[in-house]
Parts: structure tokens; sequence; C-alpha cells
């Protein structure tokens, strides 16, 4: 493809996810997260993007193009009230009204000046209990914000009692000043350190530093993509709490959990 074709492409692809939620063509899949005894704890809400025009577009192009586009500010809306909409049918069933729900929130929406402000009224709205929502944020949220109004939204979401997951630890430069001042309360460790950990001996030492943090700091860890009953063995016995992967659900339509157990 020439540049030219290519750029026409792109443009065509970005005027497409303009309409997308317009059109009600994005849509949220939800993979569990299990504790020590595969017992599953709660959710991660992924969006989908179905276009009409270009068919089913992966989220590792189409994220991209709507943090650029500025687009994933409404999108990122959408997807905490759907997600909010869900905690509180979750709420009502004795099966699922312990679980949690994580949404992943960009740094383009969590420094919208509205985001706290709305999110509030979304857990009032919905009467979330306390607790139930945890929001997943990467290092990118921290970039561009002023560490005084930071450390407030911080400040004033925890006290809401909505859960903070610092996503793709260990990937980043920075994430240990940010655990010095801000309320995280989740760890999740990146899948690049999961892949080889049963032969990796620096993996190992990757991970076991971080759980041995996440247990100075007293926040959850969560080891993301877990594939093989031998990964799960041996982060296990380092001390993670909970996991999340493959070898527990790939993501889903929600109906697909509820009809029976799932892990394996």
């Amino acid at each position: 493809m020439n540049q030219h074709a290519s750029t026409q492409a792109f443009d065509s692809l970005q005027d497409a996810l303009a309409n997308a939620l317009m059109r009600g063509e994005l849509s949220l899949q939800y993979q569990p997260i299990v504790d020590r005894a595969q017992k599953i704890i709660g959710m991660e809400a992924l969006m989908r993007w179905n276009s009409a025009e270009f068919g089913q577009i992966p989220p590792s192009l189409f994220v991209p193009l709507a943090e650029r586009s500025g687009a994933i500010v409404c999108m990122g809306a959408w997807a905490l009230e759907e997600g909010c909409q869900q905690l509180q049918q979750w709420s009502r069933n004795p099966a699922t009204s312990e679980w949690t729900l994580s949404v992943n929130v960009s740094a383009h929406q969590f420094n919208n000046s509205r985001f706290v402000g709305d999110m509030l009224e979304l857990l009032d709205r919905y009467q979330i209990a306390r607790g139930r929502l945890i929001l997943e944020v990467t290092e990118s949220v921290f970039f561009n914000a002023k560490g005084s109004r930071q450390q407030r939204e911080f400040r004033r979401i925890r006290d809401a009692g909505v859960g903070i997951a610092l996503d793709d630890f260990g990937t980043g430069f920075s994430s240990m000043c940010y655990l010095r001042y801000l309320s995280i309360s989740r760890i999740k460790i990146d899948k690049t350190f999961i892949d080889e950990v049963v032969v990796s001996k620096k993996d190992q030492g990757i991970i076991g530093a971080i759980v041995m943090l996440a247990e100075a700091l007293d926040v959850d860890v969560v080891a993301e993509g877990v594939e093989t009953a031998e990964q799960l063995m041996y982060l296990k016995g380092v001390g993670c709490s909970a996991f999340q992967g493959f070898l527990f659900g790939r993501p889903s339509e929600l109906a697909d959990f509820l009809r029976g157990p799932r892990v394996q």
C-alpha cells in the first residue's frame, strides 16, 4: 500500500471511529480475575469495536487512534457507565455480588477536569458499593498531570471507595515514585514477565521483587497473562494473590462466564 492509500485508509478508519459510539458499534467483553483457589473474584472490562464498515478492529489499533483524536474521552466515559450498570446488576445476584470490575482509564480521560466528578455521580446513580469498582491506569496517566491536583484527585477517588490499579507494572520508568505518594490499591504484573517465568531467573527475580514490594505497601498484586498451569504454580509459590489470563478464560461476553465454571 502506498503512502497516499495508507493515509486515506487511516482517515477513513478515524472517521468511522468518530461515529462508532453513536452507531452502537462499541461493546464490552470481560476477562475473569481469580484468587489462589481459582475462584472468580472479579472481571476486567475490555472495549471492543465491531465496525459496520471495517468489521472487527483490534484494540491495539483503535485505542491509540482514539487517544490521538481525543475520542477516547467519550469512549472511556461510555465504558465507565456501562461498567457501573453491570456492577449494579451483579449486586442483585448472590453469585456475583462480591465481584469487582476493573475499567481501564486513559491519561486523556483521567486528566479531564470533569472525570472524577462524573465518576462520583455514576457511583451514586448506580449505588456502587465501596471496593467494587477499580480503575486501571498506566504510568502515562501521570506524565502530564500537575502533582498537587493529581494527588487531590487520587485522594477523592480512594475516599469514594474506588480502587486504583497500576497496570503494566514494571514496563515504565518511574513507578516507584508514583507508589510513594499515590494511593494505589493494586499492582498488575505485566505479561512480559510472566511468559518465561518458569525458566527465566531474571523474570523470577523481578516478579519476586514486585511481590515483596506489594506486600510492603499493603496492596494487592495480580499476575496478568497467565496461560499455563506451570506459570500458575510458580506464581502461587512466590505469593501472588490473584491471577488473570487465558488459563482462566479469554475475553468474552459475560453470559459465557455465568453459564458455569470456567477455571480449570
